[in-house]
């Protein structure tokens, strides 16, 4: 085998190698992003703005505390309606939606079941017919 077909060999097994590349980034789906829904979420940011800056115009932003193997939530006011979205961005699959609804300003909630690690906690939730969105980002161990 001379040279010239050792160089037609190499460059035949690179081409092979990066078409494998290719395919197996393609099927594997690594790089998507948090929200699946991104555009539909863009088109409602109106909604989702005024929610912030009732937050910010109200001081209204929840306090979070983790104690044993509670999350519990401190609000500013009483007779809480709304949802917790518990959005993990390693696995979307882990990602729970919980209802919020509590008389007090307080809610308690047991986060045994929740899968230890980072999580990004969406709060959403209306009080006094004034609608808020709060984010943080928790981990739970």
């Amino acid at each position: 085998m001379n040279w010239g077909m050792k160089i037609v060999l190499g460059m035949g097994a690179f081409m092979i190698f990066i078409v494998c590349t290719v395919l197996y980034m393609v099927n594997k789906d690594t790089d998507t992003l948090i929200d699946e829904n991104y555009y539909e979420k863009g088109l409602v940011y109106d909604e989702i703005y005024a929610r912030k800056q009732n937050l910010q115009d109200d001081d209204a932003q929840p306090r979070i505390a983790i104690q044993n193997d509670t999350l519990i939530l401190h609000f500013s006011s009483e007779g809480i309606k709304g949802e917790l979205n518990f959005l993990r961005s390693s696995d979307g699959s882990l990602d729970k939606i919980i209802p919020l609804y509590t008389s007090t300003n307080v809610f308690k909630l047991p986060i045994k079941t929740l899968a230890k690690g980072s999580w990004i906690l969406e709060v959403n939730w209306e009080s006094n017919q004034r609608e808020y969105l709060y984010s943080q980002s928790i981990f739970i161990q």
